[in-house]
């Protein structure tokens, strides 16, 4: 691949002359950074497990050219034609950085970073030969969800003094990778701090789960009550919209990027209309799921009781990122499209689950309840 300087410096005094489009701008579905119509060079890391094969596919409609950055183990779920048209970059995050030395950039979408010495080598080798640099972080990076409507702004975890950077917690490790960003990228560090990411492709199952149990019909267990707050961002919109974020020379910042709030018992109804499911809803107190050591967030998926420590969780401001342009689907929609790929897996793939709570506990839990009337 050759570099085109020229193009590149125009994009550099665009952004200078504070020329930059917003991010959906008057753009069509082929436009580019600037609107120059020529296309990006974006370096993805990552890019074949959740969000990045998105990314690729959004980007490479929008003629933009495509890198990804993996240690070449994990066959992308879908899209598999358009990885053909991808550069491949062999390497390793924690050793092998030796396909990306004296190459250039346009943008970078960093999706597979957590450890601090990850974002520091990186960074360090492509500053000076990239204009913008998309660090994935997560809403775990605040230190505690204590209120409602945390912003931007918020308190992030910190690193004890006494923590190795790659030994302390989830959340403070991505506060600090996000650090490294702005140290490298200033003003052209684009942070994104996802919630929970849901639709087809998700290799968690964490809110695939309500789908594909509403779909499967019958009494259902749900959380505490239909009036909690659930916050969720479908794959394919925020992968979208982090594409169209790279794509504007200016566009820096830090952003939530999760959905708008939305009640428990709403979204289970909209999964149960659009699937045109026979499901009833039966919810059953926080305590009692904890007397029946039901979890938060591992049995009972997308849901985190919305008290002391937590209240905040599923209830964050995405006001930035809506007025940077992110944009949400129906929930209909995702529900449709996660439950038409789970079934197009493997047997064994669906037989095991990787979070929800199992059919036989399920049952379980439903009758000791019923048995307190």
């Amino acid at each position: 691949m050759t570099w085109n300087p020229t193009r590149r410096e125009f994009v550099k005094s665009s952004a200078r002359a504070g020329g930059a489009l917003g991010v959906l701008g008057a753009f069509g579905s082929a436009a580019c950074a600037g609107g120059t119509g020529d296309p990006l060079r974006i370096l993805i890391l990552g890019g074949t497990r959740f969000i990045g094969p998105h990314q690729v596919k959004y980007a490479l409609d929008r003629g933009h050219e495509i890198s990804i950055f993996t240690r070449g183990r994990t066959e992308p779920p879908f899209y598999h034609d358009y990885f053909e048209r991808v550069e491949h970059l062999i390497g390793d995050r924690t050793s092998d950085l030796s396909a990306l030395e004296g190459r250039e950039w346009d943008a970078v979408i960093d999706n597979s970073a957590s450890y601090p010495s990850w974002v520091a080598s990186t960074t360090e080798l492509l500053c000076g030969h990239v204009d913008r640099y998309l660090f994935v972080s997560s809403i775990s990076a605040y230190a505690d969800f204590a209120q409602v409507g945390i912003d931007e702004d918020y308190h992030v975890g910190q690193l004890s003094p006494t923590e190795a950077e790659d030994d302390g917690g989830y959340g403070p490790r991505k506060a600090r990778c996000e650090q490294y960003t702005r140290d490298a990228f200033g003003e052209n560090a684009i942070i994104v701090r996802p919630g929970l990411i849901i639709g087809p492709g998700d290799n968690t199952d964490r809110w695939t789960y309500w789908p594909v149990r509403v779909a499967r019909g019958g009494e259902v267990l749900a959380p505490n009550t239909p009036a909690d707050p659930v916050q969720n961002i479908d794959a394919r919109d925020l992968s979208e919209w982090i594409v169209r974020l790279v794509e504007t020379p200016g566009q820096g910042g830090t952003y939530n990027a999760t959905g708008e709030v939305q009640q428990f018992g709403d979204m289970l109804e909209e999964i149960r209309g659009a699937l045109d499911a026979d499901a009833t809803f039966t919810w059953v107190p926080t305590e009692f799921m904890r007397a029946q050591e039901v979890a938060p967030w591992m049995h009972m998926t997308n849901w985190t009781p919305p008290e002391r420590e937590t209240v905040g969780m599923n209830q964050v401001s995405v006001a930035a990122a809506i007025q940077a342009g992110l944009n949400f689907r129906p929930l209909a929609d995702t529900a449709r499209d996660t439950v038409e790929w789970w079934n197009s897996l493997p047997e064994e793939r669906r037989a095991e689950p990787r979070a929800g709570l199992p059919s036989a506990r399920e049952t379980e839990v439903l009758a000791a309840w019923h048995a307190t009337d």
